[in-house]
């Protein structure tokens, strides 16, 4: 998947053939006297993103789906922009959209064209929409503790279960994010004389410990996740620098402290190099849960 807006999806392999993000600042003119104007920045400019899609019978009926970019507009809603990656873009609007025909039948229907298609950011109130459909990821839950969590009664009644997918993913971002804050942690402290650096070995030790219990999870989920072995010997591996990088820090003393805390931010960062290693393998995930195919 290339990119989700609301529920309409888009593919390479369904025809998208180039998308162009722009952004703009708001700058007022002010004349002055002998000499040139005076610009005074006001507020940024909405952005904007324009994709290509190129609309042919082997990528879909090209009428059914111009169809559907047209009532999408003409309901005047933002939409939630989600990329394949899994990034949110936030709120679009369908601002424009234009249609070049380039082949018709002899009666007059659409066989092959090309569709510009204009996307403009939407700042007012929005609420991005969460269906009850088995497979699709809340926002909102995403690396809480009601995701990486095993037990289905702290997942709200309104919403279904999180799949084995979803949680997963949930303890796979909830890990990345505590291995990025104790590399932070880390990289403040290396610049501390031994005492100083001896001194902020709990707070090391403290934040290597939250990593632990999102690794387990991700490790037991990608057990019950089918073609799951490459993530489950990811959740071993990057456990496995995570125990080391503690395993360096006890015990020390005034003495070995600067040579223990090196060897520890090295087993930290290698965790975090073997996570990133898996950054496309995670995003491809994602991608199915926001178009509700795990």
């Amino acid at each position: 998947m290339f990119a989700l807006l609301g529920n309409i999806e888009f593919t390479v392999a369904g025809g998208i053939t180039g998308m162009e993000q722009r952004g703009t600042a708001n700058w007022a003119e002010h004349a002055r006297i002998k000499g040139k104007p005076l610009l005074e920045w006001i507020g940024e400019g909405l952005d904007e993103i324009n994709l290509s899609i190129e609309l042919h019978p082997k990528l879909g009926d090209p009428e059914k789906r111009w169809q559907a970019l047209r009532e999408a507009k003409s309901k005047h809603e933002p939409l939630a922009l989600v990329l394949g990656n899994g990034d949110y873009l936030g709120p679009y609007v369908i601002a424009d959209n234009s249609l070049q025909h380039r082949r018709l039948s002899a009666t007059g229907q659409l066989t092959s064209a090309t569709v510009q298609l204009s996307l403009r950011e939407y700042t007012g109130a929005f609420t991005r929409k969460v269906l009850a459909t088995p497979g699709l990821l809340n926002p909102a839950l995403t690396g809480t503790a009601s995701v990486t969590s095993k037990l289905p009664r702290v997942v709200s009644k309104f919403l279904p279960s999180p799949s084995t997918t979803q949680m997963l993913i949930g303890h796979a971002k909830s890990a990345a994010n505590v291995l990025q804050a104790g590399k932070n942690l880390y990289d403040q402290v290396k610049s501390g004389n031994a005492s100083m650096i001896l001194g902020q070995v709990p707070q090391l030790l403290g934040v290597t410990e939250r990593a632990i219990a999102p690794l387990q999870g991700l490790t037991k989920a990608a057990g019950l996740f089918q073609d799951g072995a490459d993530l489950a010997k990811l959740g071993e591996d990057v456990l496995g620098s995570v125990t080391g990088a503690r395993a360096s820090l006890n015990p020390v003393d005034l003495g070995n402290i600067v040579e223990r805390f090196d060897a520890s931010r090295a087993s930290l960062d290698q965790a975090l190099t073997t996570m990133d290693g898996a950054r496309t393998r995670l995003a491809g995930l994602t991608a199915q849960v926001l178009t509700r195919r795990a």
